[in-house]
């Protein structure tokens, strides 16, 4: 019987991120007491544990390598993406829990937001200080992304947008950090400038101001999920929810002050699968 030279094996499948996946390991054998911990805790509690070990883990810098060094990533999408491969190793409402925060949330934001939106959010997501949303997914729309039915008025008057949720169905739907922990959501609702529809565009919206709903927000709690009861899933509603001009993520799409839409891309349909293009990280 031919004898298997491990360590061999496991540079060959370590590949070049070798060392970043051996520090994601160690960091998990540090956290193994966290393994034996959940299966005793009720799901509010393991939530809370979860969300203590993210922050731990984030303060190493390993979770938020795929981000700008300026703001305090590590530069190197391929070496994030080798990291949430190890992190799976661990407790899976960890690893879930870490794609949403730094894959979508903040994924959202460094690929849709431009400088305005990066200087202000980006280092707190790469540390951990605001937790955050992805909040695509509504009860209605089924696969179809396209016909969400979340809207979002520009008033040129008060250089805001006005965030609705229009049907009964229309409430976005497991969307992580929900429930519990998240201060903020990249919520995505077709935009309305001038009586206009301009089809999908996200925006940053405040959904917790000091633990509480914010004003116009209702939150709910998706409730238990099979082997990932550490990730706080939750539904959103929204009712005349106002946010500044600013926090439309106008990477590809703004909105002047004087209320015109201006846009590289004529095609709302092209301008949607662009956006949906630059999350495949995410």
């Amino acid at each position: 019987m031919t004898a298997i030279d491990a360590a061999s094996l496991t540079a060959l499948l370590d590949g070049r991120y070798a060392g970043v996946r051996e520090d994601v390991r160690k960091s998990l054998i540090e956290r193994a007491d966290f393994l034996d911990e959940v299966e005793e805790l009720a799901r509010p509690e393991y939530r809370e544990r979860v969300r203590e070990v993210l922050l731990d883990v984030s303060a190493t810098g390993l979770t938020g390598l795929g981000f700008p060094k300026e703001y305090g990533g590590g530069g190197d999408v391929g070496a994030s993406i080798a990291a949430f491969e190890e992190m799976a190793g661990g407790d899976l409402s960890l690893l879930v829990k870490s794609g949403v925060q730094f894959g979508l949330f903040g994924g959202a934001i460094l690929q849709l937001g431009t400088a305005r939106h990066h200087d202000r959010y980006l280092a707190d997501v790469v540390s951990g200080r605001l937790l955050g949303c992805f909040a695509m997914t509504e009860h209605g729309h089924g696969s179809n992304v396209a016909a969400v039915g979340t809207v979002a008025t520009y008033d040129p008057d008060a250089r805001e947008f006005v965030i609705e949720t229009t049907r009964e169905d229309a409430y976005k739907d497991y969307i992580g950090n929900a429930a519990a922990h998240g201060e903020l959501a990249v919520v995505f609702a077709q935009l309305v400038v001038g009586g206009e529809e301009r089809g999908v565009h996200a925006l940053v919206v405040p959904i917790r101001v000091a633990g509480a709903p914010a004003p116009g927000v209702r939150i709910e709690d998706d409730g238990p999920k099979m082997g990932l009861n550490g990730v706080d899933n939750g539904r959103l509603w929204f009712t005349g929810v106002r946010v500044p001009r600013t926090s439309l993520l106008n990477r590809f799409a703004d909105v002047t002050e004087a209320g015109e839409y201006v846009s590289e891309i004529e095609s709302a349909g092209r301008r949607f699968f662009t956006m949906l293009g630059t999350l495949v990280q995410g």
